[in-house]
Parts: structure tokens; C-alpha cells; sequence
């Protein structure tokens, strides 16, 4: 289930950290974080992580895609092998706490992932739409810990829920090796409630999503600061912009029950501006209404932006009119993207390409989400750079979609204790990025 590079990595993993196996093994020192590496496929665009599950004398690497908006874990469970994994009976406790409603079974031979009457929850991929009743089941799962700087300890931490997948529902994830999904919403079962209840941690995760995972890995951090983005020094947890996270009152879950609020964060755009002037258009597109439709949404699943026609539009009319005056040249647009450019005629920057900057103006007092080239733009071939903003459509069911590419190096803190985003100026300001070494 894991790449080579994978197999590489947690190999030094294992030589650079201790399986901690104290009195209390679920204490952390202060200033300590659990820590997970993130990747970037660039081919799809998306993002994974990397752990390890089974008892200690089988344990199974899975690569999973990292879905912000989903409510739980799973992975293939095909070739899975592990003495202490255990399913879920149909009605139990942990059955009803993993949002389970159905029972599934099975006709084969015995194994994880095929079983009689035991709960089914729902597994999702986002990237193909297939929606699945699947086996839900426990086991141990081995986390590391960090102090911001570094990898610390490792921890087997038991009784981790997550879904056992088929075959099927992997298919079109990043890569040939990614087998599962890890989500990050709201719910008891997401990846960050499980191990921040286990550790007594604070209610809270920081991503750190790198543009390139070809000279380091970007981080997730639970349970809070620090966050250390060498060569700069200093805690960037105590550097953090912030807004609320506000909760939108219409599930957008692929199956949810009448009256359940959505699992995802979402955040309050007041207005846009380029180069400092507000985009004119409809601002009432921007609050979520009562049936759900509406307001901005943080994604790591859309690869780039996506807004309302209405918005997108005077967008881009109004970044080709700042471009044209700093004397950047248009070129023809390449699909999906609505405005190119020479990119010969902007000069490079710390920040990627100087061109024109655009602010989400959000909620709170002069709070600005600032994207500079780096997020702005993208090369979509030799000397052709393009706005890297996709129209979403007249009718699309959230106005705002912020998606990965203008999330890319910069820190994220979702706090859900304090229900706040905090994040970060873009990195390349102070000579670093999301691409770090955390072994040494």
C-alpha cells in the first residue's frame, strides 16, 4: 500500500524515533505536538498522508487521501492482516458514535473487511462520487510526535476507528499507491477527534500543505503549536491571522439526516479585492443561506478555486485590467482557466510572479487572506502562466470554494474549541515553505 519513498521515509522513522511504552503512554510533554506528513501527487493535485496500522508484528503502511470536509477514516482492507483488529457489532456503542446505520455482511472467507452483522458506515470518495456502506472496525494505529521542530516519540495508540474499503472505492485516488482517505470534519471518528481524545490534547489541527514534496513534506499537526518553518525562526503558531469558522446550518455530507449542520469550515468573505480595489457583484452570494447555499468553504480536495459566475467574472475582469496596467501581456486562455498570460512580462518574485495581488476580505477587524503570485498563478506550460481560478457555474451549491493551490505554504490552525481559523502570510515572505525536513 505504500510507495518506495514511503517505505524510505518510515524506515528512518523507525530509526530516528522510540516506541514510547511508559506508565502513561498517552501523556505528551509540554510543547508537543502529533505530527503526520503530507505529499503532493502532482499529477492529481492532491494531498495525502502516511501511517501505519496492525499489531506490531504486521503492521500495514497506507497511503490516504486528505479530505478536510470528511467525517472519517478508511482504506482498502483487501490485503489487510492484523491479529488485533477487531469489527464493530451492528447497534453497539461505537457503531452509533461512528455514525453508523446499517448492518452489512459478508458470504466470503472471514477477514477485516468481511464480516456478519456488523455496523456499516458510509465510505466516500470524493474524486470519483462513489458512496459505499462498508465494515467499520478498530485497530491500532502507531502516530509520532513532534516539538515543532522535529520528530519526537511514536505511539501505538489502540481502538482507532476507521472503515474497512473494497477494491472499488479506491479507484481514482492519487498515485498507484494510495489505498484510503483520512477526513478532518467535525465528527467523533475523524482523524484529529480520535488521536486529540486519546492524547487529552486541545481541539485543535495546523496543516501546512507544500506546493512540492520533492525537497520535504508538509506537516499536520494536532493538539496546537509550535510549528517551526526553518530557516525562519520562531513559533509560527504565535503569528496567526484569524477569523471565525462559521457553521453552515445544511449538511454537505453525501448522506446526512434532515436537520444535521454541516461537518466542514467554512469562513465569512465580507468582499474581493484586486490590487486593492473591491470586486464589484452581489455580496448577498457570499452569506450561506437557510437551506444551505451559499458562503466559502476551505477545501484540499478542489485543486484550485472554484467561485460563483457571478463572481468569477468580474474577477477576472477586473485582474486583466491591473495586469495590462503593470504591463503584463495576455495570451489565449487555456482550459480550465478563464485569463493567461506571457509569463515573461512579470517579473519573479520571493512570492512567485509579480502581478497583481488578490485580498479575501474576511470577517473580524482588517483581516486580509492575501494571495500573492505564488497563489495566484500557475504554469500551465513553457512561458504561459495562468489565473489560477475556475468558474464554478450560476448554481453552484457554495458560492466560495478556496481551494488547495491558494492553501499552499501558508499554516492553517482550526481551532474547534475556539470555532476560529488562524492562519499564516504566505511563507516565501520569510525565505521558507511547507516543504521541510522533520527527520533531523
Amino acid at each position: 500500500m505504500a510507495s518506495s519513498q514511503t517505505l524510505t521515509t518510515l524506515f528512518i522513522f523507525s530509526l530516528l524515533t522510540i516506541s514510547y511504552a511508559a506508565t502513561d503512554p498517552f501523556k505528551l510533554p509540554k510543547q508537543t505536538n502529533i505530527h503526520f506528513p503530507i505529499r503532493k501527487n502532482q499529477t492529481s493535485l492532491q494531498y495525502y498522508t502516511t501511517f501505519e496500522a496492525g499489531n506490531p508484528q504486521s503492521r500495514t503502511m497506507v497511503d490516504a487521501l486528505i479530505n478536510l470536509g470528511a467525517q472519517g477514516v478508511w482504506f482498502d482492507c483487501t490485503s489487510y492482516v492484523s491479529s488485533s483488529y477487531k469489527r464493530a457489532a451492528c447497534g453497539s456503542n461505537r457503531c452509533k458514535k461512528a455514525l453508523g446505520s446499517v448492518c452489512v455482511g459478508c458470504n466470503s472467507t472471514p477477514r477485516p473487511g468481511c464480516s456478519n452483522n456488523t455496523c456499516g458506515v458510509y465510505a466516500f470518495n470524493p474524486l470519483t462520487e462513489y458512496l459505499t456502506a462498508q465494515e467499520l472496525g478498530e485497530d491500532t494505529v502507531r502516530v509520532t510526535s513532534s516539538d515543532g521542530h522535529s520528530i519526537r516519540l511514536s505511539y501505538d495508540v489502540p481502538k482507532f476507528q476507521f472503515s474497512c474499503a473494497d477494491a472499488d472505492i479506491v479507484e481514482g485516488l492519487p498515485g498507484d499507491k494510495t489505498k484510503g482517505l483520512v477526513g478532518f470534519a467535525r465528527t467523533d471518528v475523524s482523524l484529529v477527534s480520535q488521536i486529540s481524545s486519546v492524547f487529552s490534547l486541545a481541539k485543535k489541527f495546523a496543516l501546512c500543505i507544500p506546493s512540492s514534496s520533492d525537497k520535504g513534506l508538509g506537516d499536520i499537526f494536532i493538539g496546537g503549536g509550535p510549528y517551526y518553518m526553518p530557516p525562519r525562526d520562531g513559533d509560527q503558531s504565535l503569528d496567526l491571522s484569524s477569523t471565525p469558522l462559521v457553521i453552515n446550518p445544511v449538511s454537505t455530507a453525501p448522506i446526512f439526516s434532515e436537520g444535521d449542520a454541516s461537518d466542514e469550515y467554512f469562513i465569512n468573505v465580507k468582499s474581493i479585492e484586486v490590487d486593492h480595489k473591491r470586486v464589484a457583484f452581489n455580496s448577498s452570494l457570499l452569506s450561506i443561506d437557510s437551506n444551505g447555499v451559499g458562503g466559502t468553504k476551505i477545501s484540499t480536495i478542489v485543486p484550485y478555486t472554484t467561485l460563483h459566475s457571478s463572481i468569477y467574472k468580474p474577477l477576472v475582469k477586473d485582474f486583466v485590467k491591473a495586469a495590462a496596467a503593470d504591463g503584463i501581456k495576455r495570451v489565449a486562455s487555456v482550459a480550465p482557466f478563464g485569463a493567461c498570460f506571457d509569463a515573461k512580462t512579470a517579473p519573479k518574485t520571493l512570492n512567485g510572479p509579480a502581478v497583481p495581488d488578490i485580498d479575501l476580505v474576511l470577517e473580524g477587524t482588517n483581516i486580509w487572506f492575501k494571495l500573492y503570485g505564488s497563489n495566484t498563478m500557475v504554469e500551465v506550460k513553457k512561458n504561459v502562466m495562468c489565473l489560477a481560478f475556475v468558474d464554478g457555474g450560476a448554481e453552484p451549491r457554495t458560492t466560495i470554494v478556496l481551494g488547495g493551490h491558494q492553501l499552499e505554504n501558508r499554516v492553517l490552525e482550526f481551532d474547534l474549541a475556539a470555532s476560529k481559523l488562524g492562519f499564516s502570510q504566505p511563507l516565501q515572505l520569510w525565505n521558507t515553505s511547507c516543504s521541510q525536513n522533520r527527520l533531523s
